[in-house]
């Protein structure tokens, strides 16, 4: 009898040892039916963006001026794989202004030839901070030269963009053809579509190097052609469509030590714009702006920058406006951000602009606002 007294027992403490049952880990299959059904869904991410100013600002006739508080704008955003050879990205603005379509196309990145095609509304590859989003930027607004050529909410529309990746084995080379609607003169004052089957056509070429193991560079530039509104001949009682081109340069130098990349960075980013732009009677307008760029991580949380803009008006050159901004940032996490900022810019008309921006963003879900 004692063995059988011996198994008893040992039957009855490993039963006591078991975890309880709301602790134990969930079954493989269950835990792999939850991961399943998880593919099925897009990654769901909003960025928020409140803003404060203080001062004096000088506005465009008709243009309202914003609250001194603003919850300016939330965007929400859904990407996901569709298949082995394509992802969708949608982003939705919504603001004061109601609710926006801000980007939303399908990108297939595999074809053949090192080919890449992305259809629907996107924003256009024009330079290097237009493809950036608002909330995302370093700043509490844009580059002057943006405003006055691209328009406040940048250069985008509906069409397609093919882009190749040129293979070499030197430097990454990658080259963009893209077909848009072309902006009316609200959303872009340096186009205007005269008639619906009025298109922009654009192209980009960039290059990134490794300088270093520390520093890098990108160099690209960009082209634009497309309408520029109607001359109306009122002699013939016929109108012709005028046209616009417009040029850029951008150049951005990277610095970040692999070995202390978390607490010292830095880089300089620089956009020229040049143009011409048709005008009644037959002549033309040229035309050109640019910022420049520089920022500094001097600690693990705190950054430091300053930009300097200058642009002529896209339809007389012999005004023109400059600004200075600088910056403080800090960032808790990389989930969120802090920055004061104070600019001083000088319109076409000689009047001063001093203002002063507290930027605050924060975001939950996978597509974080992450710093350039």
């Amino acid at each position: 009898m004692k063995p059988f007294l011996l198994l008893a027992l040992f039957a009855v403490a490993a039963k006591a040892e078991e975890p309880a049952p709301s602790s134990r880990p969930p079954a493989p299959r269950a835990f792999g039916a939850l991961q399943a059904s998880n593919l099925l869904n897009p990654n769901i991410s909003v960025i928020g963006w409140f803003q404060g100013e203080a001062g004096r600002r000088h506005s465009d006739p008709g243009v309202n001026l914003p609250p001194a508080l603003d919850m300016k704008e939330a965007e929400l955003g859904f990407q996901s794989i569709v298949d082995p050879y394509a992802r969708a990205d949608f982003f939705i603005s919504v603001g004061r202004e109601g609710v926006e379509l801000e980007e939303g196309y399908i990108d297939w990145f595999h074809l053949p030839h090192d080919l890449a095609l992305k259809v629907g509304k996107f924003r256009a590859d024009f330079g290097k901070f237009n493809r950036t989003h608002p909330p995302e930027t370093a700043f509490a607004d844009r580059p002057l030269v943006h405003e006055r050529f691209l328009g406040n909410e940048g250069l985008s529309g509906a069409g397609a963009d093919l882009s190749w990746q040129v293979p070499n084995p030197w430097v990454l080379v990658t080259v963009d053809g893209e077909i848009i609607n072309t902006p009316t003169a609200e959303e872009s004052p340096f186009f205007d579509r005269a008639r619906r089957r009025d298109l922009l056509y654009v192209a980009h070429a960039s290059g990134y190097y490794d300088l270093s193991d520390a520093v890098n560079m990108t160099l690209g530039g960009s082209y634009a052609y497309g309408a520029a509104g109607q001359d109306y001949n009122a002699v013939a009682l016929s109108s012709r469509t005028l046209s616009a081109q417009l040029g850029g340069l951008d150049l951005t130098l990277r610095w970040r030590n692999p070995r202390r990349s978390i607490y010292r960075s830095g880089f300089w980013q620089t956009e020229v714009l040049w143009g011409k732009r048709g005008a009644a009677g037959g002549s033309s307008v040229g035309t050109a702006g640019m910022f420049s760029h520089v920022e500094y991580q001097f600690a693990r949380r705190w950054r430091a920058g300053a930009r300097y803009d200058y642009t002529q008006m896209p339809a007389d050159r012999s005004q023109h406006e400059e600004a200075g901004l600088a910056y403080l940032t800090f960032q808790p996490s990389e989930f969120t951000s802090i920055s004061l900022q104070g600019r001083q810019a000088r319109r076409f008309d000689g009047a001063k602009e001093t203002l002063g921006f507290l930027k605050i963003t924060f975001n939950i879900g996978p597509h974080g606002s992450h710093p350039f």
